[in-house]
């Protein structure tokens, strides 16, 4: 789950990368945005069925995670529509369908 979860985050925050340039986001913006992007990520692999005493090491995954992608691409990469966008969406594939082209 640790690969699939750190892969597609990245996969999706690199397409935003490619999409947009220039008014870049602050540093806190983009650490909220990449926590809700592994949030919802965390959300659609069965995080919210994991057990209670699960729940650290999922924890422990999403740390890695955020720790593994960074928030570089976003600062240098995205805008703050972009940013913006993404904070608003509810599911990945609404992240991916609309915040790409903002």
């Amino acid at each position: 789950m640790k690969r699939r979860f750190a892969s597609t985050a990245a996969a999706l925050l690199a397409a935003f990368a490619l999409a947009g340039c220039g008014g870049g986001p602050s540093d806190s913006e983009c650490e909220k945005v990449l926590k809700h992007v592994i949030e919802l990520e965390a959300a659609e692999a069965g995080g919210g069925a994991v057990p209670a005493d699960q729940r650290a090491d999922l924890e422990q995954r999403k740390k890695s995670v955020f720790q593994a992608i960074g928030i570089s691409y976003c600062r240098d990469e995205m805008t703050a529509a972009q940013v913006e966008c993404a904070l608003a969406a509810r599911t990945l594939s609404e992240l991916s369908a609309k915040c790409r082209q903002s």
